[in-house]
């Protein structure tokens, strides 16, 4: 008998182990949100994107239950590296409108210096003085605003020296050199804090103790990597596409042809890689360490590109990621919102509330919104006769973008309050894009004999450009409405110069996609199909460039 119940004691005492270590840890100190997304683009890749978003969009991501949102910020290049890092008064104007949004609405924003992580960058080796310098501006800038501020340090830092334990190290000191100059300037301000190599979770866990007691521990996580890129042109993943989630193996796509020993490796580790044990073990180490430093954690990137994932399988991604981080009192960022990764359907159209994604939506968490239709720049304009596109820095519902390195979406002129679009610097094929988030029937417009309108100005002596509207919705070839603008209709002297185009005289001249290169025109160019106003350089650099006003379409 006392055999017997001393086995037994002893199997209690198993089973209660087990059940004690199969619980989900938890961070203990939790942060005052959960949830929230990415503002990718807007203050990335120069001065071209500023008109991305407004205070309506701030309200659209509220309503949807958003708690937190990040802004990645390119701030070496709104900085003059002749003039010690000073930072553009632009640049805090903008940071400004979103600040002050976020707090009259309650949600936390993340001020992140955001670098180039495309697949082959590298972060400047010298990246200590440029944070140095820039750091103490934002920090000094933002000091007296409300704890719904926080800084990020520094978003994927990647010295790719070949040494990467070394990168990581050097990374630690760097950060610790940032963060002192930072205390220095605020001492109030919550700021996050990553590992040395792409924000990796193994790498956050390889940081130096820093003694500062208001401090988020973060990481990125996009596990497994052969899902959630498969397909993209700057991985190595690019080749390998319907890659299923969870593991399948009927469904597993074959190697392709050639297969480099990255795609085999890819391929032939995807099962035990996928699994739930190698997804959430590494979550458990993250909030373990948090826990041993007294900090918060969070995962302010995770996501999974749209364009070849199956939507019900990317949806389950999310559903799963969220669960385990909710679980573990992980704060959670998306990335992103609008983009290749976003809450919508598609990029090209991110109409709220229109095109969200409603199964991504609620599996994050979020409230669907009602099915009320929204406004769009051409139901209005229908409305009201007026077709203005841009006029004194405004784009209102429309989206702006453009990938040039210099120059301004709001420009002003000495003695003059009006506002223009001012590209400098321009590399062959620089685009302009003004893209109507929805597909457009403009044939009444050109039966009507319609013209496109704007007035130009250059003083490059070779200035040649390609105007045209673009026809594209989902999974219909871009084909283009074209003309050319050249010092035949604009004399290069920098004075302001009006161009007036028949609609009716742009020519299908083809298309052109990453995939497909150019293809010559077959007339399938639909003016009811229209989703885009894109202006393009041409085959020459212009470091003079061009600025451009009043664009506007008129009957």
């Amino acid at each position: 008998m006392k055999k017997t119940f001393s086995a037994l004691f002893a199997t209690l005492l198993f089973l209660s182990g087990a059940l004690f270590a199969a619980e989900t840890p938890k961070v203990k100190k939790q942060l005052p949100f959960s949830k929230g997304i990415n503002l990718p683009v807007w203050m990335e890749y120069g001065r071209f994107n500023t008109l991305l978003y407004g205070k309506k969009d701030f309200e659209n991501i509220k309503s949807l239950g958003v708690e937190a949102v990040r802004v990645p910020v390119w701030f070496d290049v709104w900085a003059d590296k002749n003039n010690d890092y000073k930072l553009d008064p632009g640049c805090f104007e903008i940071l400004d409108r979103a600040v002050n949004w976020c707090e009259q609405m309650g949600m936390y924003i993340i001020i992140d210096f955001h670098n180039d992580c495309s697949g082959a960058s590298q972060t400047n080796p010298r990246i200590e003085n440029v944070l140095l310098k820039i750091w103490p501006q934002i920090a000094e800038h933002y000091k007296k605003k409300s704890s719904f501020v926080i800084y990020e340090i520094m978003n994927e830092p990647h010295f790719e020296s070949g040494n990467t334990q070394a990168d990581i190290s050097k990374w630690g000191k760097v950060q610790g050199k940032v963060l002192d100059a930072i205390r220095a300037v605020d001492k109030k301000h919550s700021i996050i804090v990553g590992g040395g190599y792409w924000d990796s979770l193994d790498s956050m866990l390889k940081l130096p103790f820093y003694k500062d007691d208001n401090l988020i521990y973060n990481f990125h996580d996009y596990t497994p990597f052969l899902f959630t890129h498969q397909g993209t042109s700057w991985t190595f993943s690019k080749r390998i596409t319907n890659v299923p989630f969870p593991y399948v193996k009927e469904k597993m796509p074959p190697l392709p042809p050639n297969a480099t020993d990255a795609e085999k490796w890819e391929i032939n580790t995807y099962q035990e890689a996928s699994s739930e044990k190698n997804l959430s073990a590494p979550l458990n180490k993250a909030v373990e360490f948090a826990n041993k430093r007294n900090a918060a954690l969070m995962c302010n990137e995770f996501g999974v590109l749209m364009t070849f994932a199956e939507p019900s399988e990317r949806a389950n991604w999310y559903r799963m990621k969220c669960k385990w981080m909710d679980e573990r009192n992980i704060a959670r960022l998306s990335w992103d919102y609008t983009q290749e990764f976003g809450l919508y359907n598609s990029p090209q159209e991110s109409r709220f509330p229109d095109d969200l994604n409603r199964s991504v939506i609620e599996a994050m968490g979020y409230k669907y919104p009602s099915d009320a239709k929204s406004e769009t720049w051409f139901s209005r304009a229908n409305k009201t006769g007026d077709y203005t596109i841009y006029k004194d820095g405004t784009a209102d519902l429309i989206r702006v973008q453009s990938w040039s390195a210099s120059g301004s979406l709001a420009a002003t002129e000495a003695g003059s309050d009006e506002k223009f679009i001012n590209l400098k610097d321009l590399k062959p094929y620089d685009e302009l894009l003004f893209q109507f988030k929805e597909a457009c029937d403009f044939t009444s417009l050109v039966e009507q004999n319609a013209k496109l309108e704007f007035y130009v100005k250059s003083s490059d002596k070779k200035f040649d450009i390609t105007v045209y509207f673009r026809d594209m919705e989902a999974k219909i070839f871009p084909w283009r409405a074209s003309t050319l603008v050249t010092t035949d209709n604009v004399k290069p002297d920098g004075t302001w110069r009006k161009v007036s185009i028949p609609l009716k005289k742009l020519n299908d001249v083809g298309g052109w996609t990453a995939q497909t290169n150019w293809r010559v025109s077959e007339g399938k160019f639909s003016w009811a199909l229209v989703d885009a106003l894109v202006i393009q350089n041409n085959n020459h650099r212009s470091q003079e460039g061009y600025a451009i006003k009043d664009i506007k379409i008129v009957y």
